[in-house]
């Protein structure tokens, strides 16, 4: 008996312990989120005699809309939401299907240099984008279609390369056809998708006289929801936190993520060197 009631103390005290340890994370988690969250109204709503004054430390004296005003006009706010949601919404979808097609010919179907090409895929998300920002951008400021824009524009004499930049085309052409690292990952999550699909789904579409476009469009399509919304998801995370092209494609039609960084330069902050209300305003602006 007593070995057996040291050992239901033992369980107790384990499973204390485990409680104790389960609740002193998610309470030092939460902390760390929440602080951040409340740290940042605070500042967006404290007045600017409040930001000089060493007495006020969390709860302000005096509030302002002031600098969710300033914020919300240097970021051009309406502006750079229609430009971000529509990055965001069409490149998603854009390569939803894209990397879908692409995807289920790797996963169902056979042919001369598969392995190879799945290769080239994988190869895609490992390289940088720093390494072919260059080409790129030359490529929109004169697009061509493999030259036959400039050779039409050779006999007509009229220059046929539009210059793409600072439209969102630099982002819905490459997730038309599947290219970047992104796209790369996304093919990858549906090719190991489809390869678990049962290959009856595909025999019973056949019989019904169905052909591979239909047998896409009208099985596997519709089988792939949970695939299609992750690969969603990531797309629109992805486009919503891209910077790096935003700023080397665009010259006015900003995106938020780029229009945020504005506040760090004093003419955005109205020559203030103290604009932590007006970067607080444009953070909490960017969450909602």
């Amino acid at each position: 008996m007593d070995n057996l009631s040291r050992i239901k103390k033992r369980k107790k005290l384990a499973a204390l312990s485990a409680n104790v340890f389960r609740y002193f994370f998610l309470i030092t988690v939460s902390y760390i989120v929440m602080f951040q969250l409340f740290y940042i109204f605070t500042y967006a709503f404290r007045d600017t005699v409040d930001l000089t004054d060493p007495g006020v430390v969390w709860l302000s004296k005096n509030y302002t809309l002031q600098h969710i005003k300033d914020a919300a006009k240097v970021l051009q706010y309406g502006k750079s939401v229609f430009n971000t949601v529509s990055i965001q919404l069409i490149s998603g979808i854009l390569e939803v299907l894209s990397c879908a097609i692409a995807a289920y010919g790797l996963a169902r179907y056979n042919f001369f240099g598969k392995k190879l090409l799945f290769a080239m895929v994988l190869l895609t998300i490992a390289v940088p984008a720093q390494m072919i920002a260059v080409p790129m951008y030359l490529n929109y400021a004169r697009f061509d279609i493999f030259g036959i824009l400039g050779l039409i524009g050779k006999l007509t004499g009229k220059m046929l390369k539009p210059n793409l930049l600072d439209s969102g085309l630099v982002f819905y052409l490459p997730s038309v056809f599947g290219v970047g690292l992104s796209s790369g990952l996304f093919i990858f999550i549906y090719r190991q998708f489809f390869k678990g699909l049962p290959k009856e789904f595909e025999e019973a579409a056949a019989i019904d006289g169905a052909g591979p476009l239909q047998t896409f469009l009208r099985v596997i399509l519709p089988s792939s929801k949970v695939a299609i919304l992750t690969v969603f998801i990531f797309s629109v995370v992805w486009h919503w936190n891209e910077y790096y092209y935003s700023v080397l494609y665009f010259e006015d039609n900003y995106p938020l993520s780029v229009q945020l960084s504005l506040l760090n330069t004093s003419a955005a902050s109205g020559g203030l060197d103290d604009n932590r209300g007006l970067t607080m305003a444009a953070c909490l602006i960017f969450i909602l």
